[in-house]
């Protein structure tokens, strides 16, 4: 058995997933552990083990290995990171969104913005506008900072774009807000405030950080990608809300029904029904922005290849 091995920069990953949809895998994934027996193994095509050969372009290069020894592809772990969180907000979307046209602000840093507007442009219905702020450019900078094959395919899908100078200026009249990136958000979230959004908004949260409590304490409803991992995030605001909430001293700490409805994957199985209100705001806090999906690299890796994508670093046998 062999295949040529090759290595996929952040460039390459963000063209890839134009020729194929991150967010139905996501889906796949959400969906198989949600119905899932307890216990049960998941069946996954490899492994992601560190690369440590030469070139090693990207720090945290990693090759996905589909049996042992044999290595097909390296990708870098904070693209996938980053595609993975774009589609999870993407079928947040989908999902929550009340049905109609979508006006979309996307706040955060530059890096982390370029794998929403990818997935948006392709990936997303109904979406008429776009308003991008990013945290770590400044306002001159923002047209250098947004790929132009992005743009072109903005403009080809009927997406109009433009750059707000603060966070408030983009998600001014938004319906759908992603903050993006895998960071603290507080620094540049501050001003936020819900009374900004449009009704019956839809706020994701994708940067693995809290967002300010006073904007998080005045949503209506709040929905997390995994309820597998509230556990392993007992230290998130939205987390001990809810514990604390469901606990015998319930209303000592928070004063709050318990808050986080149900997960992606119930949404997607029928677990759950539909957003409770049409008119309120809802939350969706994403707990598993540093999870690495191989599904997802496996078909990155495919769609890349195909497409001509990468550097081409010889045959693995």
């Amino acid at each position: 058995m062999s295949e040529q091995l090759i290595q996929l920069g952040s460039d390459d990953v963000r063209r890839a997933i134009g020729a194929m949809d991150p967010v139905a895998t996501v889906a796949e994934d959400l969906i198989g552990r949600t119905i899932a027996p307890a216990g049960a193994e998941r069946r996954l095509p490899g492994r992601l083990v560190p690369w440590t050969g030469t070139p090693r372009h990207e720090p945290d290069a990693l090759a996905l290995e589909p049996a042992p020894g044999l290595m097909t592809c390296i990708v870098p772990a904070a693209s996938l990171r980053l595609v993975r969180s774009a589609a999870l907000a993407a079928l947040a979307a989908r999902e929550l969104m009340v049905p109609g046209g979508v006006t979309v602000a996307l706040v955060g840093m530059a890096a982390a913005v370029q794998p929403h507007l990818a997935v948006i442009a392709r990936h997303m219905p109904d979406i008429s506008h776009v308003a991008v702020h990013l945290a770590d450019v400044d306002e001159a900078g923002h047209a250098a900072a947004i790929p132009p094959e992005q743009v072109d395919q903005l403009e080809l899908s009927g997406i109009r774009l433009t750059v707000a100078g603060s966070p408030a200026d983009a998600v001014f009249g938004a319906n759908l807000v992603i903050v993006a990136g895998h960071g603290p958000a507080r620094e540049y979230l501050d001003a936020l405030r819900l009374g900004q959004f449009a009704r019956g908004a839809v706020l994701v949260n994708a940067t693995g950080h809290d967002l300010p409590r006073e904007l998080v304490d005045r949503v209506d409803d709040v929905y997390v990608d995994d309820l597998g991992l509230l556990a392993a995030h007992s230290g998130r605001y939205v987390v001990a809300a809810h514990v604390a909430a469901a606990s015998e001293d319930r209303g000592v700490a928070y004063g709050r029904e318990p808050r986080i409805v149900g997960d992606l994957g119930l949404l997607l199985t029928g677990g759950i029904g539909q957003r409770r209100r049409v008119d309120g705001i809802v939350l969706v806090e994403l707990l598993g922005v540093t999870e690495l999906s191989t599904e997802l690299a496996d078909r990155i890796c495919e769609a890349a290849r195909q497409a001509g994508l990468g550097s081409l670093l010889g045959k693995q046998e």
